[in-house]
């Protein structure tokens, strides 16, 4: 390469421009590289600001902080106020929510509102609404800055400023009990990231997150396996875009297959513990512990759970292991005291009810069972909320079962319904099973139909402990549930063509290279295609299609 600024030699300006290009790409560590040789040549806030918002993609970011503070300085003294204050926001977020460093984010906020005094119709007037709105202890007020911000966003035509402010406005009324009015400002956020409205990947990535977040508030895991699908697609369309890498729990949540999920979840912990960093949204901890329960795994689930608590998440997944464990009286006074710190009439505290209900059934009190069922009742008629219809007649179905009476049936068939309606599957599956218990000394026939229902459910969503009890009600209906691997017929038209070409011995980038996708989404088909098939290697998976060809 000739000297700076020849014909061989790309300009510090030039170099930042083509780091701007690379972020855009997705592409972090080639924008990482430009940034540095940009900087190597002339030390400038762009540069700077360009090298942090890399590194914080590539999951570095206590150097993107010290990154960015430079940049803030060196843009306040060129007169650029707008990105100084951006930069200062950003920061007030990373020091709360990543680094727990309260006194740090305070003196961040106060620096971008002094630095705003005078410009009001401008973005940063919305995203200091915002950073007010995520440290507002009161959820009125914060709401109140929430809306500030979306008026302003939608008054500017500002489609990054828009979905952050429908996410902070969605999680605050959660907060508030608005459980329906929260989630659909989620979703309306979620609808505009991935139709292309976003300027930013951070935009579309942040949304993400508090998505992620809304849906553990709310209790609402099949909301996220819906959008987990349109989130497939709109990687898909951008190249594979490592797009969740900031958040493991949210590319675990959102983009991962089983078998790569614990992965993630684990190498999260483990970068969480190294660093003292705080999860960006919901605790990996948290999650590993569903999953591994889930997976039958107790022990495992219990152990890592340690240490974790105070969430409302955190307290379910321990009622869940303490029921599992047969201890059902330690599950419903953990349940009860969180019901305590909430109100009880509340959206927010419809899957603590629901899980209280079991955990009273199990401790042998059918009584108050019913009673929970019923405030779950209540909360549907005064709501009219489809989901809590749904949630309170299950419980009440699972009441009746208990003690053996008649309105069973009607119950928990009305509960699989309304589950089947709103595309819940987990929750379907899981009522249905209850109703083939009921049917069991009544309609065999349809206790075996409604079983299946219920086992083929569990295997396509890997809920292998469900599918385990599913498969033994049927093998006590006379009916052989399955022996062995699953079927080759559960796998997608995709997942059968990488099952072939897996077969045949080939890597996941060969596999890709004839099918014209990318090793990672191969990847991604291979964990599906394992959990599916209940086998833990590539040979196994391969034995399992050979034996569908005899």
């Amino acid at each position: 390469m000739g000297g700076v600024g020849s014909a061989s030699s790309p300009t510090a300006r030039e170099l930042v421009a083509a780091g701007e290009l690379s972020l855009s790409e997705g592409a972090w560590d080639r924008a990482r590289e430009r940034f540095e040789a940009a900087l190597a040549q002339e030390m400038s806030p762009e540069g700077l600001d360009g090298l942090a918002r890399a590194l914080w993609w590539l999951g570095r970011p206590a150097e993107a902080i010290d990154a960015r503070v430079r940049a803030h300085a060196l843009f306040r003294s060129t007169g650029d106020v707008a990105r100084a204050v951006r930069i200062a926001l950003w920061l007030v977020h990373e020091y709360s929510a990543v680094h727990g460093n309260e006194p740090a984010a305070d003196g961040w906020l106060a620096r971008a509102e002094h630095l705003l005094t005078d410009r009001d119709y401008v973005p940063e007037r919305g995203y200091l609404d915002l950073a007010k709105a995520e440290r507002c202890l009161d959820p009125a007020v914060a709401a109140g800055h929430a809306e500030a911000a979306l008026m302003l966003a939608r008054r500017l035509a500002d489609p990054d400023l828009e979905l952050a402010a429908l996410s902070r406005l969605g999680l605050v009324q959660i907060t508030l009990g608005q459980v329906d009015e929260g989630l659909g400002h989620l979703d309306q956020a979620m609808a505009a990231a991935t139709g292309e409205d976003a300027v930013t990947f951070e935009a579309v990535a942040q949304t993400c997150c508090s998505l992620v977040l809304a849906c553990d508030l709310a209790g609402d895991d099949d909301r996220v396996r819906q959008w987990s699908k349109v989130m497939e697609g709109y990687v898909h369309r951008h190249n594979e875009l490592p797009l969740l890498t900031f958040c493991p729990t949210c590319e675990a949540d959102l983009l991962s297959s089983g078998v790569e999920t614990e992965a993630e979840l684990v190498h999260a912990l483990a970068e969480l513990a190294s660093t003292g960093q705080r999860s960006r949204c919901v605790d990996p901890a948290v999650r590993l512990s569903q999953l591994r329960m889930a997976q039958g795994r107790i022990e495992e689930a219990e152990e890592v759970l340690l240490g974790y608590g105070g969430s409302p998440t955190a307290v379910r997944a321990d009622a869940v292991i303490r029921l599992a464990r047969g201890e059902a009286a330690a599950a419903v006074a953990l349940l009860d005291r969180q019901l305590s710190l909430i109100s009880r009439s509340g959206l927010l505290a419809v899957p603590l009810l629901a899980l209280l209900a079991e955990a009273k059934l199990v401790n042998g009190d059918n009584g108050g069972a019913g009673a929970t069922a019923a405030e779950l009742e209540s909360i549907a008629a005064q709501t009219g909320n489809a989901r809590v219809a749904a949630v309170a007649a299950a419980a009440a179905g699972r009441v009746a079962l208990d003690a053996e009476a008649p309105e069973a049936i009607e119950l928990l068939g009305r509960g699989a319904e309304l589950f089947g309606r709103l595309r819940m599957p987990y929750e379907e599956a899981r009522t249905r099973l209850e109703l083939a218990k009921a049917l069991r000394s009544r309609e065999g026939v349809l206790a075996v139909v409604e079983a299946q229902s219920a086992l083929k459910a569990f295997e396509r969503l890997g809920a292998r402990n469900e599918s385990d009890r599913a498969a033994a009600l049927l093998r006590d209906l006379g009916v052989r549930g399955r022996t062995g691997p699953k079927d080759v017929a559960l796998l997608t038209v995709r997942e059968q063509e990488v099952l072939t070409l897996l077969a045949q011995g080939l890597t996941n980038r060969e596999i890709g290279s004839r099918l014209f996708l990318s090793a990672k989404t191969i990847e991604h088909h291979v964990g599906a295609i394992l959990r599916k098939l209940g086998v833990k290697t590539r040979t196994e998976a391969a034995t399992v299609r050979a034996r569908g060809n005899e």
